[in-house]
């Protein structure tokens, strides 16, 4: 069949008219597919001459197939909705509630702004979503995530409930909360970024918002991708998935493979393997069954130490401890079911697991020569505090954290509205373990500290949305905790040795959440949403229990989180959202961790206000001007947040809150010629932010606080798609900081981490 053929184009919409993005479009006849992009716009380039067949798949949507002549140039199709669910994890927005009945903010990170970005991390999108704050501690790439939203610090993610396919992934959710997996940003279709009163559906954190990671769904037929990337300091990604349907959908299969490798800058090696699989089984009309594995390994030079101020100033690209490594496994399933008990009614039912291993050895180090007998030095030992004294031995934190959860949802829709009803139980243990070396390099040596922590929680909520009319939209909802925790410590420090020891102690959280939403659509494209919830979080096993088995009876971190906006679902031209939010805590628990350095110096942070505004605003200018073969679009995002303090704290009262710049500003260019090249610009400022919870001005010499300045990245994707038949090519070259910035961006956990040198990488991506 002659490859020379027309454009063809349309636009995809579901009920009431909202654009579908992320869709799958096909020309059967040929293979040739694309994806619908962020306001459902779609465009097949070589469709051959002749008539022709259209198949259009999107998650939570009936397929369509649909006959095109020798004359079609534009289809536009509306999707219907599922009724028969498919057995997935709960989500955090589906896409017929993203532009009116979600009462507060919602980002959706597209599978095609992922392929235009080509990012290296998962950083480099979540930097582009208004309201979010990124600290980079793990070196050339995100692989321990660091996110803050709306001021809050964003140190290992703990104040944002963390998701993949709706399925918690933090070390433990309830206990220890911490990033150490990051889903890698390479296997993701789109990325979900929730805040408002919608989260109180999800938990146990309610506090910052929730960020869901969403894996591909087996594809409609056989398809398979190839992606290999290199570039500067040994940077390698490949990346291979294949997966299939048969003819009527009910066998479905994907399995991905990721490896990811390189020096880094300071020296900072790292070295990944991820595989995943999905299996969907849909025996008849009223069932659903999804089975799903994961496996990652991880080996990396991270380190908690960081540059002092005279090695930062003398040398940026520098790492003192070489020996450090951080070894992660994860391995993680889940089984869900779906059955659709009527047309408006469909319970779903799923179990998971995953066990997560983090070893992490240390070199032992000093600020000061105290006499000992050294490995090295480094800095300048002229400057008190400058200089860091490496020693002959090592500190081996080795953990390991088992996960296993069961939850059911029920929706319901009825002549009112839509009801949604759920409960999950999750057991968590921990098993925690410090080991010193004799030398710099050592795994093995003396027990100093051994202990396990348990977790049982049982949680369930109700939420209804009521509509009112056609246009008003009420969500009242509410969740329900109940929260064990116990912290059994064998061994310890007895007056400074090793000792055996039998310490038991438990503590328990009872807790209601409620929340209420309300939208209204005043015209076709303009929704104003208003909302408010309790913010909630437990407190972490291992600071509300001592180690000597004193229970502090620390109470849960609470909030009452405010938002009101607007949001423009103008999907031909323009679309945007423009939100007010207030965070006023009245407890905000400040976790004792080596992880947060200079800001986690106390243990009850006490009452804190978070005010401000978020904007962005999407343009199709390919639209507004009507200019044919190509789509052009600007985005504009910014985050004003003049409030961010200690509000009632001996301490800090009226301080500004560690890491939470003032203001955030991100602008993205993108370009994209129906007939293969393609071009992304991003460019990102973030504000001068403290580093410290006294607000510290002047950088010390050891570079653990003191003012964060003000910084800029920019990024670069270029690539061109070449088909042929149902083969697609597409080479490309991205620059990564493009002009080069040297910024710090974060002085914890032990000194200055330096940001994203400039990284130069190409690739080729294969699609058949």
């Amino acid at each position: 069949m002659s490859l020379q053929g027309r454009v063809v184009s349309g636009e995809l919409t579901g009920p009431g008219g909202f654009p579908i993005a992320g869709a799958t479009v096909e020309v059967i006849e040929t293979g040739e597919s694309t994806l619908s992009d962020s306001v459902g716009v779609y465009s097949l380039p070589e469709v051959p001459v002749g008539p022709f067949t259209l198949r259009v798949t999107a998650t939570g949507f009936e397929p369509v197939e649909v006959r095109g002549s020798a004359e079609t140039t534009e289809i536009s199709l509306e999707v219907s909705v599922l009724k028969r669910n498919a057995a997935s994890i709960e989500v955090v927005a589906t896409v017929e509630d993203l532009r009116a009945a979600i009462p507060g903010s919602v980002h959706i990170i597209s599978k095609e702004e992922l392929l235009a970005a080509k990012p290296i991390d998962a950083n480099e999108m979540l930097r582009q979503v208004p309201g979010v704050n990124l600290r980079e501690d793990s070196g050339p790439v995100a692989m321990r995530l660091n996110i803050g939203m709306r001021g809050l610090n964003p140190n290992r993610s703990r104040k944002v409930l963390m998701l993949e396919d709706g399925l918690p992934i933090a070390l433990a959710p309830y206990g220890e909360p911490d990033m150490y997996y990051s889903p890698p940003i390479e296997r993701m279709s789109r990325v979900e970024v929730l805040k408002g009163s919608g989260q109180i559906a999800h938990g146990p954190q309610t506090i910052g918002g929730v960020v869901n990671f969403v894996t591909p769904s087996p594809p409609s037929e056989f398809h398979g991708e190839i992606d290999a990337e290199g570039g500067q300091r040994g940077l390698f990604v490949g990346q291979a998935s294949l997966g299939g349907s048969n003819r009527d959908q009910s066998i479905g299969w994907i399995a991905n493979y990721l490896h990811k490798q390189g020096d880094g800058w300071r020296q900072f090696y790292y070295d990944i393997e991820d595989a995943q699989t999905k299996f969907n089984l849909r025996p008849n009309n009223r069932h659903s069954l999804a089975l799903k594995f994961g496996v990652y390994d991880e080996i990396s030079n991270s380190t908690y130490l960081g540059l002092t101020t005279p090695m930062y100033e003398q040398n940026p690209n520098q790492n003192p401890v070489t020996a450090d490594t951080l070894d992660v496994e994860r391995r993680s399933g889940s089984l869900s079911h779906a059955f659709t008990i009527s047309p408006d009614a469909v319970l779903s039912s799923s179990v998971f697991l995953y066990s997560t291993k983090r070893h992490w050895g240390r070199q032992d180090f000093d600020r000061s020569d105290t006499g000992r007998a050294y490995l090295g030095v480094a800095g300048d030992p002229s400057v008190a505090g400058g200089a860091l004294y490496l020693r002959d031995s090592s500190g081996n934190r080795n953990r390991l954290f088992n996960v296993y959860g069961a939850q059911t949802n029920y929706g319901l829709e009825h002549t009112h509205g839509h009801l949604d009803l759920g409960v999950r139980y999750i057991y968590e243990r921990a098993h925690d373990r410090r080991v010193n070396g004799d030398q710099f390099n050592a795994k093995t040596g003396t027990v100093r500290d051994d202990e396990f922590r348990y977790g049982r929680a049982f949680a369930g909520y109700a939420q209804n949305r009521f509509l009112l009319g056609s246009r008003v939209t009420l969500t009242p909802g509410v969740r329900f905790v109940h929260y064990k925790q116990e912290r059994h410590i064998t061994r310890k420090r007895v007056s400074g040795v090793p000792t055996n020891v039998d310490i038991r102690k438990d503590n328990g959280v009872t807790t209601t959440i409620p929340g209420l939403g309300f939208s209204v659509r005043a015209f076709e494209d303009v929704t104003f949403f208003t909302g408010v919830h309790r913010g909630f979080a437990p407190p972490g096993t291992k600071i509300a229990i001592t180690s000597g088995g004193e229970n502090l009876d620390l109470d849960s971190e609470l909030s009452w989180n405010y938002e009101a906006g607007v949001r423009l679902a103008g999907h031909r031209k323009v679309s945007g959202e423009f939100a007010f939010f207030r965070m006023d805590f009245s407890n905000q628990i400040i976790t004792a961790a080596e992880s947060g350095g200079a800001t986690t110096t106390v243990t009850n942070g006490g009452a804190t206000l978070h005010q401000g505004f978020e904007s962005s605003v999407r343009v199709h200018w390919d639209k507004v001007a009507d200019i044919p073969g190509w789509s052009l679009h600007t985005d504009v995002r910014h985050m004003f947040l003049p409030i961010a303090k200690f509000t009632d704290n001996e301490l800090f009262g009226g301080n500004r809150l560690p890491y939470a710049p003032e203001q955030t500003f991100g602008v993205i260019v993108g370009a994209r010629q129906y007939r293969g090249f393609s071009i992304h610009l991003d460019l990102n400022a973030v504000a001068g932010q403290f580093g410290d919870n006294r607000q510290t001005v002047e950088p010390s010499a050891d570079g653990t606080v003191g003012r964060v300045p003000s910084y800029r990245v920019a990024n670069l994707a270029i690539g061109y798609e070449i088909r042929r038949e149902r083969w697609m090519f597409e080479p490309y070259f991205t620059i990564k900081n493009a002009f080069n910035e040297l910024y710090i961006s974060s002085r914890a956990p032990q000194g200055i981490q330096p940001g994203l040198f400039r990284q130069v990488n190409g690739g080729l991506r294969i699609s058949f």
